[in-house]
């Protein structure tokens, strides 16, 4: 046979065998039984047999009544039961055959083997029921009949051996086929969830996409393991400057500012390993943590941008058709307009400070000089003196916070180490305190040790006792307390370590603004509810100084219960210090 004829007759017998298990294919699932017949007929005929004319006449008219029902039915309209009737007339028209045929040892029962099974095929217990019941009638009930005028040798045995192998059969067909439609009931679903989740991801895929293609102001990038750029969204071809056949391919540190580049890369612990570049673009994400950092950039076109680049872990996508490697998703944010603002803003803040201290100092100065006449002076004129002289420090207080802000924001730096008592300056600013305090009805007590060294710069401390002072003061109700507690201790490589700690009784700070209230400019939910005086700079310089001197702060603070901040603060480097307190030490 030629290659094309066995795969003509394979495609033949795949087409029969796909229509054999169709659900309206129930004439031919009777043609085999029917084709069996004619064939025993023909050998009977062949053979010489005549037999009973009239009842194989019965036989064929039975049979091909079956086959014309089957080819020719409406069995997409009709019940499903009422397929049952053909395998049963095909069984009677068996029995008729065996009695017709005249035969003493005839085998024609043995074609009871198809309707029994065809039942046994059936969904459900009621086809196999149904053919075992129709095979004992056809095997047991012409015994019992008249019509059977030659004698067979055994009848009785014979008929039991054919059942018993009809029932084996039917049943493990029944059992087989129960389980193989149990498992394409299985298969069905999984296809069918399989199906559903293909759209949904497809959906989500085409969501995504258009996302991305929609978000013009963020750029994207995946890169790979080592950092190097597989796909460019359209927000990053306009962010950056450029098309993304350019983008493509390139490593991240090429897209960065040279100098930052190299400036940060200084600072890495092997700067000349391959691939060191990269790595300080992605940061922390190389080790499994989301990675923020502010990066600039100069375009093609010269314009320079500062850049946002968050950084995470991404898998390698499965199932599509252009997979990248797994890698890197670079979020890329332009907030250049964020930091001009943040430029205008700190030299705003640094030019009112300057021009508000000179008047300061003279309005500080004239108090001064009245007072030296005191004795001119009564006492309202006093109280009036002690007003002025309050605002105005508390003005300068002021001042002195925007503009070491504004410092800390341009980069300079504002600590200069020497010898301190820091018990003294604590003392010092509870004291200057008092006069606001007992307007507010709060009472300033002092505890801890009575000297208390560190290397430290002594204004820059005092800002910070006096914010956390003039906070908790502020915070509270009359009534209230403030307790402010300084400790001394040392650090593991036994320079001073000085723990500050200032409590008080006031309305406190719910959680969701914990992390929130050193931000520069934040003020709380509550703050601004029983609308307490200040700009909320305070807190966010106290930050910045504590973490500029090596050391850390925190806070605990319940809503109703008050606010706890401590504060812990190693030497500085500076005359008498054997060592830096470094950020490990301070814990």
């Amino acid at each position: 046979m030629s290659r094309d004829g066995g795969r003509r007759l394979r495609e033949t017998y795949e087409s029969v065998w796909t229509a054999w298990f169709a659900d309206d294919a129930v004439g031919l699932r009777q043609l085999p039984l029917t084709v069996s017949f004619f064939v025993v007929l023909v050998i009977l005929r062949v053979s010489g047999v005549e037999g009973n004319p009239p009842v194989l006449a019965l036989a064929v008219l039975l049979v091909v009544a079956v086959q014309l029902v089957g080819s020719l039915g409406r069995w997409d309209r009709w019940p499903q039961a009422w397929r049952f009737v053909l395998p049963l007339v095909q069984m009677l028209a068996i029995g008729v055959l065996e009695l017709g045929s005249g035969l003493i040892l005839a085998s024609f029962f043995a074609l009871l083997f198809l309707p029994v099974v065809s039942l046994a095929l059936q969904p459900g217990p009621w086809g196999l029921v149904v053919g075992l019941c129709g095979a004992v009638a056809a095997l047991f009930v012409p015994k019992l009949l008249p019509l059977t005028a030659v004698e067979r040798v055994h009848p009785v045995m014979h008929s039991l051996v054919v059942l018993l192998v009809l029932g084996l059969v039917a049943v493990g067909t029944h059992g087989i086929v129960g389980l193989v439609r149990r498992q394409a009931a299985q298969l069905g679903r999984a296809r069918d969830d399989l199906a559903a989740g293909a759209q949904q991801l497809r959906a989500s895929r085409d969501t995504l996409r258009g996302i991305m293609v929609a978000a013009t102001e963020v750029g994207f990038l995946a890169t790979d393991s080592a950092g190097r750029v597989g796909w460019a969204s359209p927000g990053a071809v306009q962010v950056f400057g450029r098309p993304d056949r350019e983008l493509v391919g390139l490593d991240v540190s090429q897209l960065v500012d040279a100098a930052t580049l190299a400036v940060r890369l200084a600072e890495h612990p092997e700067p000349e390993a391959e691939g060191a570049a990269n790595r300080v673009v992605l940061g922390t994400a190389t080790a499994g943590d989301s990675h923020v950092d502010d990066w600039s950039v100069t375009l093609p076109d010269g314009e320079r941008r500062h850049l946002e680049f968050t950084v995470t872990e991404r898998p390698a996508p499965s199932g599509s058709e252009d997979e990248l490697p797994a890698g890197y998703l670079v979020v890329v944010t332009d907030v250049t307009a964020r930091h001009e603002e943040e430029r205008i803003q700190d030299e705003f803040i640094g030019l009112v400070s300057h021009e508000l201290r000179t008047p300061l100092a003279s309005i500080l100065g004239y108090v001064d000089l009245l007072r030296l006449g005191g004795d001119r002076l009564d006492d309202e004129q006093r109280g009036y003196l002690a007003v002025v002289e309050r605002n105005a420090r508390r003005l300068g207080s002021l001042v002195d916070d925007l503009l070491t802000s504004a410092q800390i924001a341009a980069g300079r730096p504002v600590l200069a180490g020497r010898d301190v008592d820091v018990a003294q300056v604590v003392r010092e600013v509870v004291e200057n305190s008092r006069p606001a305090a007992q307007a507010a009805g709060v009472e300033v007590v002092v505890d801890g040790d009575p000297v208390v060294p560190l290397v430290s710069d002594p204004d820059r401390l005092g800002h910070v006792v006096s914010n956390l002072v003039s906070n908790a003061v502020k915070y509270s109700s009359s009534g209230g307390l403030v307790r402010v507690t300084v400790t001394a201790g040392s650090t593991p490589v036994g320079s001073n370590l000085v723990r500050l700690q200032v409590a008080d009784r006031g309305f406190g700070i719910s959680a969701d603004e914990i992390e929130r209230v050193t931000q520069r400019f934040y003020r709380s939910r509550e703050t601004r509810r029983r609308r307490v005086r200040g700009v909320g700079l305070g807190l966010a310089l106290v930050d910045r100084l504590v973490h500029d001197h090596g050391g850390v702060m925190s806070i605990r603070s319940e809503p109703g219960d008050g606010t706890e901040v401590d504060v812990a603060l190693p030497d500085l480097p500076g005359p008498g210090a054997p060592a830096a307190g470094d950020a490990q030490d301070v814990h």
